[in-house]
């Protein structure tokens, strides 16, 4: 019976204030929903992922020989199986791998892009093909003109399951089918990249197929082996480079493991990344919601002070007094949660159709996370309950006397009120009230204040990974564009003496006005324990085409140094004038290079926010043995010559693996970079909301908790404008000083998501930290704005205040 009478009671307060409840109870909501929904994606990713790879036989080591490297397959293969613990190997198998255009014609379309051609074993054992249409390889197709097309290329261009493509120098290939394969989970052009499904297209035939069309019959320059369990995968790949070191000397050979795959990294490191924001952002959510729960537990407890302190003189327990408030704060948790719960279901099936699409692997299976879903109605209850117990345990540890005394929250010039007295202040009584209103509670001010802070504070950190998103972006185009918006990159399939006649063919083509020859290879760059992969340019840094903007130091022209970027510069924790070590290529005979490091001096820091590159004069390809050679070309088409155009002149010439404008480079890196946008603007407008829940919260509550004081002054005849704009006045204040602090915390938990966060998920990016005029303007409107003009949603209930019964309750 005590407790259905507690019941009753704590149901009429909810009624009472309704419009609070829903408000906090709707922040809480959002708060469990974003915890339980996004934060319960991460096991069944990771789950899906680890099955994945596992279905397909993802490597455990793969060998990659240095570009422009060739060796006899099977003469490599039986390298690798004369180490002492062969026995450990449990399949192993050569690759080739080589760049090309692609060219596939749809209906009226036609298609031309860079791509790979990968020449894999038919019965592959090692990395597999999920097939997606059509079929796959059998025994029949090896050495036929027969193809699988990559699956989230074809995909993206809703192409056919077979039909016909084209490689570079016109060579012809029936595609079968649409796969995919571990290592194209995700589409990387190149080692260090961004996703490029639009723009790069994997073409996987057989490998005699592909050793014919590249004229290195039985020759490759990849191998992939998986190893049995409980193998010693270092001992192994240590056996191995020694190996190969000896039979091959003159070779340069990269080991690397699976979780080296610039795929398979980006996946599971999102993971952690991903999982972090999500939880930073619910504790935000449920922090906004435990302030507000606080305020009302406050106003209710407050409000029946009096009857509190009646209950204990009459000798009823306190713990029995505390239930009714408690009781209230409860079901708010609980009536939140349960929405929450339901709002993570959503949430959990639209990111899970989300992924499915983006990520269509071969295992994808998003199974309900209990563990998750409990966790968040736990934080969800726990926070905003726990939010009450203090005001309700201060309420019943007062003398009953005490309270039975205290009026109805009239403070009689208490808190910081007597402070301003010293201080003169303009204007009327009633333009000075409501900074005395202020001071009076100040327990009331802070907790108004911390409850538009925290809206804030959650809104710029948000608001701002957006706008630190769109103005690195734009920092990549306007790096890479510069004056020549129309430049490309030609990539040719080796290396070739820059007097050619294959590059003198290309240079005198009619549909291009500029070109400089140029050398890109893959490298490392290091110092101490920290080192990363990077592309090393050699260009003419004297150039009219293009050369880096340079932020510190100089432009190497002709002569030593290198130039990379500040990120770089900080990883490494180098400046101008410092020495670095550099992995490189260096030719040993006419087809093969080693892998060797140098010591090098950075002279020049450069504007691009991508770490991985680096750019060096073309005098210093001695260093690389590779004087007067090129591999790359960068051309400017004639004015008015369609990309398409230049693309189809240069298909057809020897020596051509792919052609792309400088511009797609940044286009891939803004498509890569709008995913996680598009994400983080749905996450902005519930952050929004939650802002002017709790802006609407705060106020309304303050309005209520002054009912007395209003019907006082509307009692000495005021009317309700002056009331409105005493408490408009006072909420402007509270909205002024609470966006100053949110915006000051705010800027703080950007800067830490931005450095600790998506620097580890996006390291070879430099990410600008910066909050745009406009995302300032929205915070300034939420938290001052909207904050000041709340009382008006107040003046119909104050317009129908029954004066005597709000003035005669307190007597």
């Amino acid at each position: 019976m005590k407790m259905s009478l507690f019941l009753r009671w704590s149901w009429r307060d909810l009624r009472e204030r309704w419009l609070q409840v829903a408000a906090i109870a709707l922040i809480i909501a959002l708060g469990t929903g974003v915890y339980a929904g996004l934060g319960s994606s991460t096991p069944w990713r990771e789950q899906s992922y680890d099955d994945s790879f596992a279905l397909l036989n993802m490597y455990d080591l793969r060998i990659r020989l240095t570009e422009g490297s060739y060796l006899e397959g099977d003469e490599l293969l039986s390298t690798v199986q004369s180490i002492p613990h062969a026995n450990w190997i449990e399949a192993a198998e050569g690759r080739l791998l080589t760049p090309t255009l692609v060219e596939v014609k749809d209906g009226d379309e036609t298609i031309l892009v860079p791509g790979r051609l990968m020449g894999i074993r038919s019965n592959t054992q090692v990395n597999g093909i999920d097939i997606k249409k059509g079929r796959g390889f059998t025994d029949q197709d090896a050495g036929q003109d027969r193809a699988v097309l990559e699956y989230l290329f074809a995909q993206h261009y809703d192409l056919p399951a077979e039909g016909t493509l084209t490689l570079s120098g016109d060579k012809k290939l029936t595609y079968i089918g649409q796969g995919m394969t571990p290592e194209y989970f995700l589409v990387i052009a190149n080692e260090v990249g961004f996703m490029d499904e639009s723009n790069f297209a994997v073409v996987m035939t057989t490998l005699e197929t592909a050793q014919n069309l590249t004229e290195h019959p039985g020759q490759v320059n990849d191998l992939v082996l998986t190893l049995k369990k409980g193998a010693d995968r270092k001992l192994v790949q240590s056996e191995i480079e020694q190996a190969l070191g000896a039979k091959f000397p003159e070779v340069g050979v990269t080991l690397q493991q699976a979780k080296d795959d610039t795929a398979y990294d980006m996946l599971y490191s999102d993971l952690e990344g991903d999982d972090q924001i999500f939880k930073l952002i619910a504790y935000l959510f449920l922090a906004g919601a435990a302030f507000g729960t606080f305020n009302l537990a406050s106003r209710i407890v407050e409000a029946q002070r009096r009857q509190i302190g009646i209950g204990m003189a009459l000798g009823t327990p306190r713990r029995l007094l505390a239930v009714r408030p408690l009781l209230v704060g409860a079901q708010i948790a609980f009536l939140g949660v349960f929405f929450g719960i339901l709002i993570g279901l959503m949430i959990s099936r639209v990111f899970a159709d989300f992924m499915r699409d983006i990520l269509p692997m071969p295992v994808f299976e998003a199974p309900f996370q209990m563990g998750i879903f409990a966790q968040a109605a736990v934080l969800g209850v726990v926070l905003p309950f726990g939010a009450t117990l203090y005001p309700v345990w201060r309420a019943v540890r007062v003398q009953p006397i005490d309270a039975i005394k205290t009026g109805y929250l009239v403070s009689k010039g208490g808190g910081l009120a007597p402070k301003l007295a010293i201080v003169r202040l303009p204007g009327k009584s009633f333009t000075q009230m409501p900074l005395r209103n202020l001071l009076r509670a100040p327990r009331r001010t802070l907790l108004t204040l911390l409850g538009v802070a925290m809206a804030i504070t959650t809104l710029i950190a948000m608001v701002g990974m957006l706008d630190s998103f769109f103005a690195t972006i734009d920092l990549a185009k306007d790096e890479t564009l510069q004056d020549h918006p129309d430049r490309m990159i030609v990539t040719l399939n080796s290396f070739y003496p820059v007097d050619s006649q294959p590059i003198e063919a290309i240079r005198q083509l009619p549909e291009l006005s500029m070109s400089d020859p140029a050398m890109q290879v893959g490298g490392e760059l290091r110092r101490g324990d920290t080192k990363f992969e990077v592309a090393i340019e050699l260009l003419d840094l004297d150039s009219k085409l293009w050369t880096p903007t340079i932020t510190k130091g100089e432009l190497p022209v002709g002569k030593p140094g290198i130039v990379i970027n500040e990120k770089a510069a900080h990883d490494l924790g180098v400046e101008v004038g410092d020495k670095v070590t550099i992995k490189h290529p260096q030719r040993e005979g006419v087809m093969s290079y080693l892998m060797v490091e140098s010591e090098i001096e950075v002279v020049g820091i450069h504007a691009s926010p991508l770490r991985y590159q680096v750019f060096m004069d073309q005098s210093q390809a001695s260093l690389m043995g590779l004087d007067g050679l090129t591999n790359i070309l960068y051309v400017n088409p004639v004015k008015g010559t369609d990309e398409t155009d230049v693309k189809r002149a240069l298909f057809d010439q020897p020596g051509v693996a792919s052609t792309q404008t400088v511009a797609s480079f940044t286009e891939v890196f803004e498509d890569s970079m709008n995913m996680l946008i598009g994400f983080m603007s749905i996450v902005v407008v519930a952050v929004m909301a939650m802002a002017f829940l709790i802006a609407f919260n705060t106020t309304s509550i303050n309005v209520d908790e002054r009912a007395r004081e209003i019907a006082t002054l509307f009692a000495f005849g005021l009317p309700i404008r002056t009331v409105t704009r005493m408490t408009m006045i006072e909420n402007l204040v509270t909205g002024i000083l609470g966006t100053v602090v949110g915006l000051i915390l705010g800027f703080l938990t950007l800067t830490w998501l931005m450095n600790e966060r998506i620097n580890t998920m996006m390291p070879d990016v430099s990410m600008t930290i910066t909050v745009s005029v406009l995302s300032l303007m929205i915070a300034v409107i939420l938290g001052v704005v909207v904050v000041t003009l709340t009382p008006l949603l107040s003046i119909r209930k104050m317009s129908r205040m029954d004066l005597p019964s709000t003035l005669r309750v307190m007597e």
